[in-house]
């Protein structure tokens, strides 16, 4: 559709044409065309010529005013776009259930979220105004050598950690994502602030918990050692405590520990041995009480964080035994009850014989139990499933005398295998 005015400039172009043909017409009539076509008038024929470019020109400025009026409408409807589009990131970035935060290279905050001015009681106003992130969120950390930015640009990767805001009397968890342009250099950084005030709390409720029962278990262990019932009982009722943690895994020591016993007898080992792997088994997911619920029921796939954490669990089982002397037996068994004979397990990437043998049958019972049972991420993968997948990984995962030893005991039928 043409705009008004380039109507307007053409119909011009064509008036003032159509008012120089009257004007020739009248003084030449029939000998109108010859003389506008003659050559024999300098003069003439240069005026014949600005007719005709002024004719030609007018359509073209009347294109060009059409084509800039479309431009501008084309603009004017993006300019709409992108404020709504600004509008509706807003809404979606205040709306976030946790704190959102980005700063610039030098730590000055450039923008954030309203859960984040609820978190700290200041507007955001206030909070974009030449104020430095260490100054606001972490005030601990006076100084930008030792701001958790400046940490996170060291290693041009995310920095995750935990601090508490003394004025809110909250913890808060928080992760530093550097941003780069095309060269490579740091331009800003995104924080993700999280309240992790609850799971502290429940953290530090069954830490005093834990640490009461195991204060009992070393006076257990060292005044009553021929009370080998209360021991076992004992072992039995924090065993139901770790497994507790997580209504997915109720049982699952218990478990665990009645088919690493009917693997170990059916390998011939004596049964000094055999209690040793029994009470590692009770106690082989004991580091797992340190792991937030929000990950053990995740039902989602891990992130490379939460899993990191989640393999955490054989280190801080280790360090939990350490104090309980007459435990130490039982501690290489469950640091590495998640290696693999093939050398990709961790925690220390072990490979064949430098395993801890018990930890080998454990490894296998531990595995077959996890795939039978339902989890939150997945239901269970049945008898079968387990089966075919103990063979298939027999030699690189799994032992191998240890494999074809289950495998025989399975082969025997369901009543070989005791339940809690």
């Amino acid at each position: 559709m043409k705009s008004r005015l380039s109507i307007f400039i053409i119909s011009a172009g064509w008036l003032l044409a159509g008012s120089y043909l009257y004007y020739d017409y009248a003084y030449h009539q029939a000998g109108l065309f010859r003389h506008i076509f003659s050559i024999n008038s300098t003069a003439d024929t240069f005026f014949h010529l600005i007719i005709i470019s002024t004719l030609i020109g007018t359509h073209v400025t009347a294109y060009l005013v059409n084509e800039r009026r479309k431009l501008l409408i084309k603009t004017m409807k993006s300019e709409e776009q992108l404020k709504h589009a600004a509008h509706e990131w807003k809404a979606t970035f205040d709306s976030i259930p946790y704190g959102v935060l980005l700063t610039d290279r030098n730590c000055n905050i450039i923008r954030a979220n309203r859960y984040v001015e609820h978190m700290v009681g200041i507007p955001v106003k206030e909070l974009i105004s030449d104020r430095k992130c260490h100054d606001i969120i972490c005030k601990q950390n006076k100084s930008e050598s030792i701001c958790a930015a400046m940490k996170a640009a060291g290693f041009n990767a995310t920095k995750t950690y935990e601090f508490h805001d003394n004025k809110q009397g909250s913890f808060v968890n928080e992760s530093i994502t550097p941003m780069f342009d095309k060269a490579g250099e740091i331009t800003s950084f995104v924080h993700v602030l999280i309240d992790i005030t609850d799971s502290r709390e429940k953290e530090k409720k069954l830490s005093q918990s834990k640490d009461a029962f195991f204060n009992m278990l070393k006076d257990v262990d060292s005044a009553y050692k021929d009370l080998k019932d209360i021991h076992n009982n004992l072992l039995m009722t924090f065993s139901n405590i770790i497994d507790a943690k997580s209504p997915w895994t109720r049982g699952h020591s218990m478990d665990v520990a009645n088919y690493s016993t009917v693997i170990a007898r059916e390998m011939g080992l004596d049964e000094r041995e055999i209690e040793t792997l029994r009470i590692a088994a009770l106690l082989h997911d004991i580091g797992k009480i340190g792991t937030y619920d929000e990950i053990l029921d995740k039902p989602d796939k891990l992130n490379d964080v939460e899993r990191t954490l989640i393999r955490q669990h054989t280190i801080k089982g280790e360090d939990i035994l350490k104090p309980i002397k007459g435990l130490r037996n039982i501690i290489p068994i469950i640091r590495s009850h998640h290696e693999r004979v093939d050398g990709t397990g961790y925690p220390d990437g072990l490979k064949g014989d430098k395993i801890h043998p018990l930890a080998r049958i454990l490894c296998v019972a531990d595995s077959y139990d996890a795939m039978i049972s339902d989890r939150p991420y997945r239901s269970s993968r049945g008898t079968d499933y387990a089966i075919t997948e103990i063979r298939q990984h027999t030699g690189t995962q799994f032992d191998t005398r240890v494999s074809e030893a289950f495998l025989n005991i399975l082969g025997r039928g369901p009543d070989n295998l005791p339940s809690a």
